[in-house]
């Protein structure tokens, strides 16, 4: 009887440290893969909002400017000019996001592009209107360019958000995976 209860001890003690290091390695590998994906997440979710802010920041600006161009009255373009510069340190921000996205990064650069044209169009006419060129800006303004680079801006930045969006829910479903590995390994 003795030797019959320590030959269970020998062999259940090994089972049982090796069954504790397996829990111990699931749990590990778990955790890794669930912290990378919540990472991933926070960085989805930073360029959503990077590409958000763009959007209301490119809007702020061109309010400003019809507001200048309507008017003359100069107050309007602080908003202008206080968006123009929030949006060339966006542009930045964005930049050093999609460089480490290289399957996105061609369609940041489209993005910019469109941005870029957009300010383009504004300060053009801006200028015009301080320069008393009444018909320039006015026809700079009916030439529909900036309605257009408006429009394929939202089209780009929705492109870019929709990619975000779909990362977050990947991360989501990396992690409920590996708490179900968890629960497995625990089990």
């Amino acid at each position: 009887m003795k030797k019959f209860a320590a030959l269970k001890t020998a062999v259940s003690l090994p089972l049982a440290i090796l069954a504790a290091a397996f829990m111990i390695f699931i749990n590990e590998a778990t955790f890794q893969q669930s912290t990378r994906a919540v990472s991933n997440m926070e960085n989805a979710q930073q360029t959503r909002s990077a590409i958000t802010r763009l959007v209301r920041q490119i809007l702020d600006a061109e309010t400003g400017q019809r507001g200048y161009l309507l008017t003359g009255d100069p107050r309007y373009l602080e908003p202008y000019n206080d968006s123009v510069g929030d949006i060339t340190e966006n542009l930045g921000v964005l930049q050093q996001i999609f460089v480490l996205q290289p399957a996105l990064i061609g369609e940041f650069d489209v993005l910019s592009r469109h941005v870029a044209r957009k300010m383009a169009e504004m300060d053009l006419s801006v200028r015009m209107r301080k320069e008393g060129n009444d018909d320039g800006w006015k026809f700079v303004l009916t030439t529909d360019v900036g309605k257009e680079e408006m429009e394929a801006i939202r089209r780009q930045s929705d492109k870019l958000s929709i990619n975000s969006i779909q990362q977050i829910e990947q991360g989501q479903a990396q992690v409920s995976k590996a708490l179900q590995l968890s629960r497995i390994g625990i089990a």
